[in-house]
């Protein structure tokens, strides 16, 4: 993962880039950009509108312009987060067709993996967030349930179980990806145990229902009597 002395020299490096005059559009995805980079080098108590402002060279009430809070702007990092990993996972899985629900699992492990390489960590954390901020907590939450609400489905139907018991399966299977995913994060193991440990145990907790991983088997014929 980057270093955070990495992600400082980067913000020097465009703090006088960003005090040039900006379309609305490029300064509002430029804050955004930078918000996720304090996010991500140190936590989620310097993302705070003097610090955006300062980081990005420009003032505090261009800041307010686009976002009229704090929460305003945090909810866009993780939505941009949201829609970055949604993208790569997309490209990932039309690039590979995954056979099945276990292939899938570990293309969304990929994805997720290249989305925190060049998005930061710090929107992942916050995807699941129990910390002190409610309103934090909440948007964390609320974008989490955006990225799961498409897995249910799939899993009540390949796994063979009821759509209630697969919602439960879904969170249990982010649960899963985000313990081993947050050790890489913190350096603690490479990408490639990551995702090979990852799939492993979601992957593994997929095999314990009546289909097993979703791979579609081609029934045997019978020879005619």
């Amino acid at each position: 993962m980057p270093s955070t002395r990495h992600h400082r020299r980067i913000e020097r490096r465009e703090a006088s880039r960003r005090r040039r005059r900006l379309a609305p559009g490029d300064r509002r995805r430029d804050l955004v950009r930078v918000a996720a980079r304090l996010l991500s080098a140190r936590g989620v108590d310097a993302v705070q509108i003097a610090d955006i402002a300062a980081a990005s060279g420009v003032s505090r009430q261009l800041v307010y312009k686009f976002f009229p809070s704090r929460q305003a702007i945090i909810k866009a990092v993780l939505e941009d987060f949201a829609d970055a990993l949604t993208a790569e996972f997309g490209r990932h899985a039309l690039d590979r067709l995954p056979a099945d629900l276990a292939e899938a699992t570990q293309v969304f492990v990929e994805a997720a993996c290249d989305t925190i390489q060049v998005q930061g960590a710090g929107a992942w954390h916050l995807l699941d967030s129990k910390g002190p901020d409610p309103d934090v907590a909440r948007l964390g939450r609320s974008i989490m349930d955006r990225l799961v609400a498409p897995w249910p489905a799939r899993i009540s139907r390949v796994a063979g179980i009821g759509e209630h018991e697969a919602a439960i399966v879904a969170r249990m299977l982010v649960a899963a990806g985000r313990a081993v995913l947050d050790l890489w994060c913190a350096g603690e193991i490479t990408r490639h145990e990551a995702v090979r440990y990852a799939t492993r145990g979601m992957t593994a907790l997929l095999e314990t229902f009546p289909n097993g991983t979703g791979r579609q088997r081609t029934p045997r014929r019978t020879s005619a009597r």
